[in-house]
């Protein structure tokens, strides 16, 4: 049942995070014209007459889109929360599957990871040096970032993180890097890749 359940929980948390960290205008329910830009209800569920319709907006979605509405009320709240990467690590962390894990229940549910969730993982950073590292200095946040041991958002993009000399990857989602670096805000280790830095 232990890989069953974790299964599950990937699931939903992939799907949790997915719609969390979408643009409105990405959104099934967007194009179907169930809600508008900014995620504002526009129908009803009993409106909803289509199955595609009551596809794109179950209860689910509706609970995501609220949270997803209250945090864009608070300060910094329209940031994107974080790239799939290191959201991905999070996840990976906490429930110790593998990428081959997480990979195939994603592919059970339809999702090829590699299309859409490292599209440019071609594209390296000019600051990711020959051996991997990253060029050390100091360097903005491209995307709020979460807490490695809350999960809870604590730097947030604008600020400033610090990448010290030798700083190796400590590990890897499906062959993306992940760095941890500091935030000099709250002087606390962050996972990052390297498209959510830049100077």
């Amino acid at each position: 049942m232990g890989i069953v359940n974790q299964s599950i929980d990937v699931y939903y948390t992939y799907r949790f995070l997915r719609l969390l960290t979408m643009d409105w205008k990405d959104t099934d329910a967007h194009k179907l014209g169930i809600i508008d830009e900014k995620g504002v209800p526009l129908k009803k569920p009993s409106q909803l007459m289509k199955s595609e319709e009551k596809d794109a907006y179950t209860v689910f979605h509706r609970l995501v889109f609220n949270i997803k509405r209250i945090i864009e009320a608070l300060p910094f709240g329209k940031s994107k929360i974080a790239t799939f990467a290191a959201a991905l690590y999070l996840l990976k962390e906490q429930t110790k599957m593998t990428d081959d894990d997480i990979r195939t229940t994603l592919s059970k549910i339809g999702v090829d990871v590699d299309s859409i969730i490292f599209e440019s993982n071609n594209k390296s950073s000019w600051f990711v040096l020959k051996d991997g590292c990253l060029a050390p200095g100091v360097y903005d946040l491209l995307n709020s970032m979460a807490s490695p041991a809350t999960g809870e958002t604590i730097a947030r993009k604008g600020t400033r993180v610090i990448v010290d000399e030798n700083t190796k990857p400590i590990g890897f989602v499906f062959g993306e890097p992940i760095y941890k670096i500091r935030h000099v805000q709250t002087k606390q280790e962050i996972y990052v890749s390297a498209k959510d830095i830049i100077r």
